[in-house]
Order: structure tokens, then C-alpha cells, then sequence
């Protein structure tokens, strides 16, 4: 029924969308804010491009928002009215019916549309107090406090019955007597139970065309290690730069919640949480980790802040697809999986003399994939002499550095490389010792490793009516 939902504020900035039909690309926002927003001359509350129908409403609040459903099928534009309207009323009970409450916590949000909405974009729920009572979060506003859209008590209860009649009223084409009843379930089957929903009976069972092929979201850490070594092998400086992703391929957007294992996640968790189904003992993790500690941290806008500053639980509605959920900095206690040991001389020609050697720290049983050394060499340098033990390495003229690959490299090995470089005519032993030489970088992937820094995701729960479960 309900391809999509959009919600703008009153200067056209999308803050809010939600796709409930393949077909529909999030570009279709930019259709509704240059055919309607952007044009004065247009103030119906519907519109029909080809095949695409725009149903909106303006939000009661002063801030005047735009709450938009896009549809490409021949749908009852009274009961999506109707829907919209109670969408604006539930907003305003939550306080989300301002552009910058809703910016804050438009996750709230998503909330509401997942329970008024089955998942194929089909009404369920309207009713404010079982509305209420299925969310996680408590509403900012009583519902007798707030002026619905209708005028009075008795409004909204023939808005309530109106409701139910246009489900299956009777449609009539312009211009013709002829009559078709519409093929509709009855009202007492369209919409479902708060009990059904609530209870321990099976989720109402959904078209496969909105299902992803697994119904998962998987959450990695990515890592980026800069260290600075001595002459003599010893470390300078280290820092790690993390990111924390994550790739949603649930069909909705169940609330989300993460606990890191740093040292004042660990401390804040067990302070809120006191009973053994959600404590966790973390003695021996936080003695083999050496007190992880956060540096500094940035979030994705899909975050609950106020969350984590009270209880340093990462909860987020998560977007579907790829999202970069967290970044942070770490400079103590880093576990490095790899130890580059360059020997870099110069030869009275002005050539350069390498020799490096690779180890890798990590246990044997894990292996890194698509490793990949840069060596810079000074710039005239036109061709290099290699030798390797192992792997596949070339002088790559155009990035001025030798690439040093291999496929696969185990854990606790060593391979060794020698190269001369061989100098253009015109390169001096003088330029040689002005070239400030760039770092050496090594790139690689290490599946399933406990990473440099150790931070790891110790609880993760998915708070949804699906029985959704975690695997390490």
C-alpha cells in the first residue's frame, strides 16, 4: 500500500525516510521537494507523476513539517490520511514534531513507524494508547493533553469510525455508473491484535519481496595503526584510528544496543545493570585487556547519545545497508599483529639499499588476506633490483614504491626483502640525502583476529518481537 515514507522540514531538508518498496530509490525525496516544496504554484495534498502518487500533510507543530507516503499502486488515499494523521499525532505525544527534536531523536521515530506499519508499507496500528504501550520509550505528553486534529471527542471518534468504512468502501470512477467493490479484508482482519503482536505466537508472516536474502546485521572493526619505530627497532609513538560498521540486511529496524568492553563501558554497565540475565564478569577480560580506553569517540547521527552518556550503551536504529557507527582513538596498550624491520642504507652512486623484514605476531591458526607492503623509494629512481623470499613484489614506477604482495600470510612467520634501487643520470648523492622518505604502509585483513586495540563488542541484543540471536 505505502511505498515509502518521507518526512521534510518546512525548508525541504530531509530528515526522516523509510522505503518500504524495492522499486523505490531514496532519490524519490528530491521528486516531492522540487514538484511541491520548491513550487508555490502546488498546494494539493496529493500529486501523480506517471505511475508515482504523493499523499501529504503539513505537521500541526510551528515547525511546520512535511509527513509525505509515496505509492505506486491504486491505494485508498483517505486511509492514508488517516495514517498520517495519526502519525503526526504520535509524534507530538513523543515531542518529535520539531526539526530539531526530530534530529535528535528521529530513531523514536523509526520506532513508530515500525509499529503502525507492517513491514510491505500495510497500516496496522493507529490507535495512540496501544501505540504507547508497544514502544520502548515512554511518551513526553499525556494523550489527553494534546490537540488532536480533529476539533473535539466526538471528531475523533467519527474519525475513528470513518476509518473503518473507507477500508472497505465502495469505489466509484468518475463519469461512470458502474460500481467495483473493493477486494479488501474486513477490519477486524486488516488490522492486528496489540496481543498478537505482543504475545509469544509467531510474527505475521510477510510477502518474501521485503525480506533480504539473511535476515542479519553484522558488525565489524576496522582498524588503521600508525606507529612510528626508532633505527633501532624500537616504538616511538603508536595510535589507532577504529571504525565500528555495520551491515543491516534485517527487512526492519529493530533497536539495536551495543556494549563495548572498554574499561568505562564495563564500569557504567554493571552499575545500571545489577541482575545476572544482563550482568556480565569481566575480572579476566578486563586483566588480559589492560583497561581499554577511549581517547576520543565519534558517533553516527543513528546513535543514542543521551544513552550512552548515562549508561555508555551504544543504541541505535541502524539504516539499512553499510553505516559507520562509531570512530574512535586509542594510543595505550595497542597488540600489534605485524613488526616491519627496514635496514634502509645509500650507496656512493646515490642508490638506495633495503632490506626489510616482515613478521607476523598473530597466532598460526589465523591468516591475513590481501596483505600488502608499499616501500617508497626516492623520486628518479627508475628501475630495482629485488629479491624476495616470498610473496610477489614489483616496482611500480607511477607511485614511486615497491608493492610487496601476498595472498595469504599465517600467523608467526617471517619473509625477507633486499632491493637496490637503480637511479636516473641526472640524481645526485646530494638529492638522495635531502629526500625526506614517507612511511612505510602495509595494508591487510585478518578475519575473526582479536584486533590491536582488543576493543570487541561484549553484548550485543537486538530488541525486536523476531528472535533474533548473536554469533561470535
Amino acid at each position: 500500500m505505502i511505498g515509502a515514507i518521507l518526512i521534510f522540514s518546512n525548508r525541504g531538508e530531509l530528515i526522516v525516510s523509510k522505503l518500504y518498496k524495492a522499486t523505490l530509490k531514496r532519490s524519490v525525496a528530491d521528486v516531492f521537494r522540487v514538484q511541491v516544496i520548491n513550487n508555490q504554484d502546488v498546494r494539493s495534498p496529493i500529486l501523480t507523476l506517471g505511475s508515482t502518487t504523493f499523499h501529504s500533510i503539513r505537521s500541526t507543530s510551528k515547525d511546520r513539517l512535511w509527513l509525505v507516503t509515496v505509492s505506486r499502486n491504486n491505494c485508498n488515499s483517505a486511509a492514508i490520511w488517516e495514517f498520517l494523521y495519526k502519525l503526526n499525532d504520535a509524534m507530538t505525544i513523543y515531542g518529535i514534531n520539531s526539526e530539531s527534536t526530530l534530529m535528535e531523536d528521529f530513531m523514536i521515530c523509526y520506532e513508530l513507524l515500525s509499529v503502525m506499519l507492517m513491514p510491505g508499507g500495510i497500516p496496522m496500528e493507529t490507535d495512540l494508547t496501544a501505540i504507547v504501550s508497544m514502544m520502548s520509550s515512554k511518551p513526553k505528553k499525556s494523550l489527553q493533553s494534546i490537540n488532536l486534529y480533529s476539533n473535539n471527542n466526538n471528531n475523533n471518534q467519527y474519525h475513528e469510525n470513518n476509518k473503518l468504512k473507507n477500508i472497505n468502501n465502495i469505489l466509484t470512477s468518475n463519469g461512470s455508473d458502474t460500481i467495483l467493490k473493493a477486494n479488501l479484508p474486513s477490519p477486524t482482519t486488516a488490522i492486528p491484535n496489540l496481543l498478537r503482536r505482543a504475545s509469544s505466537i509467531s510474527p505475521i508472516s510477510t510477502n518474501k519481496d521485503f525480506l533480504t536474502k539473511k535476515n542479519e546485521i553484522i558488525l565489524s572493526v576496522i582498524e588503521k595503526i600508525n606507529i612510528l619505530v626508532s633505527k633501532d627497532g624500537f616504538i616511538l609513538k603508536s595510535y589507532v584510528d577504529g571504525i565500528i560498521e555495520s551491515d543491516n540486511k534485517i527487512h526492519d529496524h529493530p533497536i539495536c544496543e551495543i556494549v563495548l568492553n572498554d574499561i568505562e563501558s564495563i564500569r557504567r554497565y554493571n552499575k545500571y545493570y545489577k541482575t545476572k540475565d544482563k550482568t556480565f564478569e569481566m575480572d579476566n577480560t578486563m586483566e588480559s585487556n589492560k583497561e581499554i580506553v577511549l581517547q576520543d569517540y565519534k558517533f553516527h547521527q543513528c546513535v543514542s547519545f543521551e544513552k550512552f552518556d548515562e549508561q555508555r550503551i551504544i543504541q541505535f536504529v541502524t539504516p539499512q545497508g553499510q553505516t559507520e557507527l562509531m570512530k574512535y582513538h586509542i594510543n595505550n596498550n595497542l597488540q600489534i599483529p605485524f613488526k616491519v624491520t627496514p635496514v634502509v642504507s645509500q650507496t656512493f652512486t646515490g642508490s638506495m639499499d633495503y632490506h626489510i623484514t616482515l613478521k607476523s605476531l598473530f597466532p598460526p591458526k589465523l591468516s591475513a588476506k590481501n596483505l600488502l607492503l608499499r616501500i617508497p623509494v626516492p623520486p628518479g629512481t627508475i628501475d630495482c633490483k629485488i629479491s624476495v623470499s616470498n610473496g610477489n613484489c614489483n616496482f611500480v614506477p607511477e607511485e614511486n614504491a615497491i608493492i610487496w604482495k601476498f595472498n595469504k600470510y599465517n600467523g608467526l612467520i617471517e619473509d625477507k626483502l633486499s632491493a637496490l634501487t637503480v637511479c636516473s643520470n641526472d640524481t645526485t648523492e646530494l638529492s638522495s640525502q635531502q629526500w625526506q622518505r614517507p612511511p612505510i604502509a602495509l595494508q591487510f585483513n585478518i578475519l575473526m583476529f582479536i584486533n590491536t586495540t582488543q576493543i570487541d563488542a561484549q553484548i550485543v541484543y537486538i530488541n525486536d518481537f523476531n528472535n533474533y540471536y548473536t554469533i561470535d
